[in-house]
């Protein structure tokens, strides 16, 4: 007697695939703004923006820029890890429930599964 095995996480409906493959609609987030300072005289402001291509993979990230006003200047395009290295560079603090929410979930770990057997 053979049996057949089927995940059931690879169909559409299941539980599992849903909740592993939800992300918000929602493609352009408003992160803030964020004030430098440096010696009296030598302080701005930048708002930041940030824009999700395609499935979620690379991010887009849009400040202000002196001399360009209000207007979202593009910055770069960024990975998951980049993009969580950058603000990190800039002292820009983000929780790590932002970033869940906005699709950038930091907690995956990649298990080599030959060490266990």
């Amino acid at each position: 007697m053979s049996a057949v095995i089927h995940k059931l996480s690879k169909y559409r409906n299941s539980p599992d695939h849903k909740k592993r493959t939800s992300r918000p609609r929602k493609r352009l987030y408003y992160l803030g703004t964020h004030s430098y300072s440096g010696m009296p005289g030598c302080s701005w402001t930048t708002a930041y923006w940030v824009k999700r291509l395609g499935v979620g993979h690379q991010w887009e990230l849009y400040c202000t820029a002196e001399g360009y006003g209000r207007q979202k200047v593009l910055y770069g395009t960024f990975n998951r890890v980049e993009l969580i290295e950058y603000f990190d560079s800039v002292q820009f603090d983000l929780d790590a429930t932002f970033f869940e929410a906005i699709g950038i979930h930091q907690g995956e770990t990649v298990f080599n599964l030959d060490e266990y057997r």
